[in-house]
């Protein structure tokens, strides 16, 4: 039995152009990228088999690569992984149900990039930190003079006192990294840490035109404190965390 076909949304961009974006491999099928039009703004979409799709990484990558592909001539607003609908029809539904916010966030984005920026604390560099503070060093050695039972409460307060040591550093790299990369930048935001050594993971939307100086602001601040932590340096990518914009098929 052949299974029904789905259209599946990628991204939004403004044009009244029907346009087409090549092909793309999405589970081991081969679909062509196209858009979907309501007025001045388009959906770009694929034709798939109508299932649930699991966000699993060929997945995700086939959905980041038509999105790539599709920035480079067009600013977009993107549109969450795994969205199908069961119609062309019910696409420009969503985009006349959307259009209005869509103008609105057009001209927000319009030349501009997301890029992320991680910084990850070297395991030695914050081990030394660690023990130049008297009060965990002293600590530290209260419980390996004592039983595990009786040092139970002693490891509490060793874990308090790492983590407040830790939100010195964090403070410290928001100040000297975060706050000047934030003056170059249309819009900001720190996203949460997704461990210990983690110090801060953040998201900068900027104008194309400043991308230059922007970098040169990070390597700058890699120069700065490169020996101690880290650079994980990303994108560019699409406004992610500057659009609230969820579309889900329900709608």
């Amino acid at each position: 039995m052949k299974s029904k076909v789905g259209i599946y949304t990628f991204c939004s961009i403004k044009t009244q152009n029907p346009l087409t974006f090549g092909s793309i491999e999405f589970e081991n099928r081969k679909t062509n990228i196209y858009t979907i039009h309501f007025k001045d703004i388009a959906m770009v979409v694929a034709q798939v088999p109508l299932k649930i799709y699991t966000p699993k990484k060929e997945n995700l990558l086939a959905h980041q690569t038509v999105i790539s592909t599709v920035m480079k001539e067009h600013s977009v607003i993107p549109i969450s992984f795994g969205n199908v609908f069961k119609k062309e029809e019910d696409v420009k539904v969503l985009l006349k149900k959307l259009y209005s916010q869509f103008k609105q966030l057009f001209p927000q984005i319009e030349n501009k990039i997301e890029v992320g920026l991680k910084i990850i604390g070297k395991k030695e560099w914050l081990k030394k930190m660690l023990e130049k503070n008297t009060s965990i060093s002293k600590l530290k050695n209260e419980i390996e003079s004592k039983s595990k039972d009786a040092a139970f409460y002693d490891r509490i307060q060793l874990g308090e006192l790492t983590r407040n040591s830790f939100k010195v550093i964090e403070e410290k790299i928001v100040n000297e990294v975060f706050s000047p990369l934030t003056k170059i930048s249309v819009a900001s935001k720190q996203n949460d840490v997704v461990n210990e050594r983690m110090l801060l993971n953040a998201a900068f939307l900027i104008d194309c035109d400043k991308e230059a100086e922007f970098d040169q602001k990070v390597n700058e601040c890699y120069h700065q404190w490169g020996d101690k932590v880290d650079f994980k340096y990303s994108g560019p990518w699409p406004p992610y965390n500057f659009i609230n914009i969820k579309v889900k098929v329900e709608e």
